[in-house]
């Protein structure tokens, strides 16, 4: 059976878009589509294949899309089509883009065009309407359908962590997140993030923008990203990331995704978030929470981490973007706010490296370091467990500091890169600007030669001066005891602030007194 044609009920997304909106019509299809849903046959004819289904591109909207490119066939099809994928990817080098055949019909006639660089460098793959022949909302709506290259589902709400429940964060991004079958983790999944959805993605919610241009940048450097854990050492600690086309219907609306996104290696375990602060029924108890992280912790890995963090310019990372597992290994995600690729103002920051912001509201609070009260107010004694990623507390030998001592895989890594020009590091990574290669060649550079302490004091790029923190002492281990975590060992860290704003990292502009007492940089 073939559902109602283009001109469908707009009348319906009034309340959801407003009668004006460009996307009524796309949401009344939407609605219209899961109301029929229960119609269970299928559309029949020349389009489909011998048993009557017809293929997704032949479809506005489709319930329930098979994976391949006949439904006999589908098997073969997804794991040859897979095995393509993976080849052409993993043969491509962003310093020599490779040369893919694309044959593009143009026209009555079929002129074909080749092109000259992979799809997905091409700001338009990432729009909705890429790849359409005809308007979507011309074709009719389907029950079934097959030509899918994944089949996605909807990312759990919930996740299972020893013997609690956890919420997963939903995160601030307007984009889709869905689980999508894959050949390329051994898994069989993957995370695919889908951007430009013409959807809301919320109850009630406005149709994100799109920004095609942005997207792209943002998918060379996470690329760029992904060659640098690849050639550093970093594969135990980064989840894997690639770039493919997606061709798959999403869960329960029927809405035909048929552009490129980012898809992604699952994490596994809970964040460091939910673990230290949540939980169903309960919370875990302290002696859980520290067994962790004194026993079971990846020590060798937080201090990778750092050096990653550092290297890459890290500007996100906290408790949310680290992801922890039941041994002890932990993995970091979202790793976008990099190199100054998109947030200029912000040097590093991560709670992982000493004299961040987000280490020290680690150590002296979220009030004490935005100036919200003064150093009198400030509860003293207390001591986050996340203190216990501080790198210096692994350091081997009793070191105090990494100087120039970096694993053998990860120094090779910086010499390589220093020993680049910003414009050659540029060309080797596929950043789209040079200003990503440079502060990667800077900071190589500086821990290369300077050692990972001078790198992170004084190095480039750096953070405005009310953003530098002094120096303070390492905690590395925890008791709790009187209902409150403590340091377990001496410790008396200082609750001292740069001068200046600590939001905006400029000058202080507000009513109340300034609580900071030094020239942040000037003190370590």
């Amino acid at each position: 059976m073939i559902l109602s044609g283009a001109n469908g009920p707009s009348f319906m997304t009034s309340a959801i878009f407003g009668s004006n909106s460009k996307h009524a019509k796309l949401a009344a299809w939407v609605i219209l589509f899961v109301t029929c849903s229960t119609i269970t046959t299928s559309i029949q004819g020349s389009t489909g294949d011998a048993q009557g289904v017809p293929h997704v591109s032949k479809c506005n909207f489709c319930s329930k899309c098979t994976v391949g490119d006949s439904i006999g066939a589908r098997k073969h099809h997804a794991r040859t089509l897979m095995q393509q994928q993976i080849a052409a990817h993993d043969t491509q080098d962003h310093e020599e883009p490779a040369m893919r055949t694309l044959a593009e019909a143009k026209g009555s006639k079929g002129t074909v065009k080749e092109a000259t660089h992979p799809p997905w460098l091409h700001a338009s793959a990432y729009l909705a309407t890429h790849n359409d022949v005809v308007p979507k909302q011309s074709l009719p709506n389907c029950t079934r359908c097959y030509g899918c290259n994944t089949e996605l589902s909807s990312m759990a709400d919930q996740s299972q962590f020893f013997d609690r429940t956890f919420t997963n964060e939903k995160g601030a991004t307007s984009s889709w997140l869905f689980r999508a079958t894959t050949n390329r983790t051994d898994s069989g999944m993957a995370v695919a993030k889908v951007y430009c959805m013409p959807l809301p993605k919320r109850q009630g919610g406005r149709v994100p923008t799109c920004a095609p241009d942005t997207i792209l940048k943002n998918m060379k450097l996470l690329l760029a990203i992904e060659k640098i854990r690849e050639e550093c050492g970093f594969e135990d600690l980064i989840p894997k990331i690639w770039v493919d086309q997606i061709s798959a219907v999403v869960p329960d609306l029927g809405y035909h995704i048929r552009w490129h996104g980012l898809w992604m290696e699952y994490a596994d375990g809970v964040s460091l978030e939910n673990f230290l602060h949540k939980g169903e029924p309960s919370r875990f108890p302290p002696p859980v929470i520290l067994d962790l992280m004194h026993n079971k912790l990846n020590k060798t890995q937080v201090v990778r981490a750092a050096i990653f963090d550092l290297l890459t310019s890290q500007c996100d990372r906290h408790a949310q973007n680290i992801f922890i597992n039941e041994q002890g290994q932990i993995r970091l995600i979202d790793n976008e706010a990099a190199l100054q690729n998109s947030w200029k103002s912000c040097g590093f920051d991560s709670i992982l490296v000493p004299t961040t912001q987000k280490q020290e509201i680690v150590r002296l609070s979220n009030e004490f370091v935005l100036k919200l009260i003064t150093p009198d107010q400030a509860r003293k004694g207390h001591a986050d467990p996340q203190l216990l990623l501080d790198y210096r507390c692994y350091l081997p030998d009793g070191k105090e500091e990494i100087g120039t001592d970096y694993p053998p895989t990860i120094k090779q890594c910086l010499q390589k890169i220093a020993g680049m020009s910003a414009k050659q590091v540029q060309k080797h990574y596929g950043f789209t600007e040079e200003l990503p290669a440079h502060n990667l060649k800077t900071r190589a550079t500086d821990m290369i030669t300077k050692g990972f302490e001078w790198a992170f004091k004084y190095g480039e790029p750096r953070n405005a001066n009310p953003k530098r923190y002094r120096m303070q002492p390492k905690c590395c281990k925890i008791k709790y005891q009187h209902n409150e975590y403590g340091c377990a060992h001496a410790w008396d860290p200082k609750f001292e602030l740069p001068i200046g704003n600590p939001t905006t990292g400029r000058h202080w502009d507000k009513a109340r007194q300034d609580t900071g007492s030094y020239e942040g940089g000037t003190v370590f």
